[in-house]
C-alpha cells in the first residue's frame, strides 16, 4: 500500500500536475474570476518552477557533498541502491537511466579494492511489473558483461528505501556473525543520501556515504539560469519535493 501511494504521491507533487489542473480548471469553470485566478495561478507557477537557478538552490541544500575515496579506504561491502532501470518486458530489455551511475561507481570501487563486495538492494520498483526484481536483472547483466558474481549481493525483495535498509541487513547477518563490526559504504544518488542514510543507520550498521548524481553544480548567475524558463528546472523540484516530502513522511512512520 505503501508503495502505490509513494507513486501516487510522485504525481500529486509535481508542478506539472499544478499546472495542468489550474489551466484545466480555468477552461472549464464558468466564473469569470475564477478563470482569470487559475490562469494566473498556472503562469505564476510555471515561472517559478522552471527558474533553474531556484530550482538548483533548493537542490543545493538538499544533497550531499560529493567524496573522493582512495585506495587507503576500504569498505567490506558497498549497498547500492535500486532505481537504476526499467524493464522492457516486450523486449526483454534493460533501459537504464542516470541513477546507473550508481552501480558504475561500484564496480569503479571494487576493482580498485576499495570495496569488497557489492550488495545491490531493490526488488520491482515498477507497477506493471511487481514480479521482475531489479537486483536479479542488474546481476544477469553484470555477469553478461563479464563481472565476477562472486562479488556481487543481491537483496531483490524491497521496494523503498526503508525497506532497502531493513533487509539488506537482514542480508548481512547471514554473510557475517557480527556485522556491526563490518564497514558498508552506501552508494545512492546525492539528493537520497540524506534518507538513505537515516534508514541505513537506524538498523545499526555502520555506513559511509558516497553520492553519485549530483545535479547542483557551481552557482551561476548569468541571464540564462536565473531567467529564461527551463523544463529541466520542473525535474529538479519534483526530485526536491519528492525526497523532502519522502524524508518528512519516513520520520512520521518510524523508519528513521
Amino acid at each position: 500500500m505503501f508503495f502505490i501511494l509513494s507513486k501516487v504521491l510522485a504525481f500529486l507533487i509535481s508542478p506539472f500536475t499544478w499546472i495542468i489542473i489550474g489551466v484545466l480548471y480555468g477552461i472549464f469553470t464558468k466564473v469569470a474570476t475564477r478563470k482569470k485566478k487559475a490562469f494566473v495561478f498556472s503562469i505564476v507557477v510555471f515561472f517559478i518552477f522552471s527558474n533553474e537557478f531556484l530550482a538548483e538552490e533548493a537542490m543545493r541544500q538538499l544533497e550531499y557533498p560529493d567524496k573522493k575515496l582512495s585506495t587507503k579506504d576500504h569498505f567490506d561491502v558497498t549497498i547500492v541502491l535500486g532505481g537504476m532501470i526499467k524493464y522492457d518486458g516486450k523486449n526483454e530489455k534493460l533501459i537504464f537511466n542516470g541513477n546507473i551511475d550508481r552501480l558504475l561507481q561500484a564496480i569503479v570501487l571494487q576493482r580498485k579494492g576499495i570495496v569488497d563486495k557489492i550488495l545491490i538492494s531493490g526488488g520491482s520498483g515498477d507497477i506493471g511489473y511487481p514480479d521482475v526484481a531489479e537486483a536479479k536483472l542488474l546481476l544477469n547483466f553484470c555477469i553478461e558483461m563479464g563481472f565476477d558474481s562472486t562479488a556481487i549481493w543481491i537483496e531483490s525483495e524491497s521496494r523503498n528505501t526503508a525497506q532497502n535498509a531493513q533487509l539488506s541487513y537482514t542480508l548481512m547477518k547471514t554473510k557475517f556473525p557480527h556485522p556491526e563490526q563490518k564497514s558498508y559504504l552506501i552508494i545512492t544518488s546525492a539528493s537520497h543520501m540524506k534518507r538513505a542514510m537515516a534508514c541505513f543507520s537506524a538498523t545499526g550498521l555502520p555506513v559511509t556515504d558516497y553520492s553519485t548524481g549530483r545535479i547542483a553544480g557551481p552557482r551561476r548567475l548569468d541571464i540564462q539560469n536565473m531567467l529564461i524558463p527551463n523544463i529541466w528546472a520542473m525535474a529538479i523540484w519534483e526530485s526536491v519535493l519528492h525526497e523532502s516530502i519522502g524524508y518528512a513522511a519516513y520520520q512520521i512512520n518510524g523508519y528513521l
